[in-house]
């Protein structure tokens, strides 16, 4: 069974406790480079658009799942291209929402999500340069995407907007958030929260502050598969030799086996989170912008990634192979 190496946790814990604040974490709408802001209106929506929440909504709903695998186990990544750029799986599902965003800010209302058409979620959201994006799932994609319309069609809260205010007035506002949002088709499913919980960081990240933490304590790990592939890499956890052969070969694994590597990896990050003192979204920002340098199907850069002093450099790890709808 996976283990946490607490040698190595408080290693990397103490080099992100001397690292410099740096304003929090990702913001959802910009980033810096050389020094200046440099917004992502590819990627994100402008400041103050009444229909932003919506589209985080549906974006976060559908932040998984962006690789290829055939009967023997992973194959590779989802690519797609975007004004003419080859882009890769998270980054792909943002531009291409933003893109539609642009056409109909509106198409993320929970009403029209709810009559959705396979054709239209096809071709007027999930699409690229060269149409329709070819998902290897995409009729849960749609499923989810009209249990989610219909959900808020029944529910008191008509549209995300109220959810978000409703769990305002809460004196533990992401505790309630967090809570609210578990009832939702395509965020009901994962008991470590991981969209529930990126959603929540969007919100409460975004300039604007939708999402008005009051309770930062209630906080978890965001655990996908870029985060596990980098925490076994690291040596925050270790395997034992049979699962360390199957990781390697990048086979299928079964769900215990995966629920096992993933429930470590969450026990170690909230270790780390502890242990050096900075926040959920510093943490996670660190370890988002090292799977850059950490790739799926290229060999590492260390010496460009952040961990390169600290990391156990365990690169013929990966991530488990294992389809899901949470990760």
């Amino acid at each position: 069974m996976p283990e946490v190496n607490l040698e190595q946790i408080k290693k990397i814990a103490e080099f992100l406790k001397n690292l410099p604040e740096n304003g929090g974490g990702l913001n959802f709408y910009s980033f810096q480079k050389d020094g200046k802001q440099i917004v992502a209106s590819d990627m994100y929506p402008p400041l103050n658009h009444p229909q932003a929440i919506n589209f985080f909504f549906f974006t976060c709903m559908h932040q998984y799942g962006f690789w290829y695998g055939d009967k023997y186990g992973y194959i590779e990544p989802l690519f797609g291209t975007i004004n003419g750029k080859k882009t890769k799986g998270s980054d792909l599902l943002w531009k291409a929402a933003m893109r539609a965003f642009n056409q109909d800010a509106e198409c993320f209302e929970p009403k029209k999500l709810a009559v959705v058409s396979p054709h239209d979620l096809a071709r007027t959201i999930l699409t690229d340069d060269n149409g329709t994006i070819p998902f290897p799932d995409f009729e849960t994609r749609f499923q989810l995407t009209r249990a989610y319309g219909l959900w808020f069609q029944e529910a008191s809260s008509r549209n995300s907007q109220e959810l978000v205010r409703f769990s305002n007035c809460s004196k533990n506002s992401l505790r309630k958030f967090l809570e609210i949002i578990r009832e939702v088709p395509g965020y009901n499913k994962d008991k470590l929260q991981k969209k529930n919980l990126l959603l929540a960081m969007v919100l409460a990240n975004r300039p604007e502050k939708f999402l008005e933490v009051k309770d930062p304590w209630n906080w978890q790990p965001i655990v996908d598969y870029h985060l596990m592939r980098l925490a076994l890499r690291q040596g925050l956890v270790g395997l034992d030799d049979q699962e360390k052969k199957q990781n390697e070969a990048r086979k299928w694994t079964d769900a215990v086996i995966e629920s096992s590597i993933r429930e470590a990896v969450f026990e170690a990050m909230g270790i780390i989170i502890k242990e050096s003192g900075k926040s959920m979204s510093f943490v996670d920002e660190k370890f988002w912008n090292g799977r850059r340098y950490c790739p799926e199907t290229e060999i590492p850069d260390c010496q460009r990634c952040l961990f390169n002093s600290v990391c156990k450099k365990r690169i013929e790890l990966f991530q488990p192979i294992f389809r899901t709808t949470a990760y």
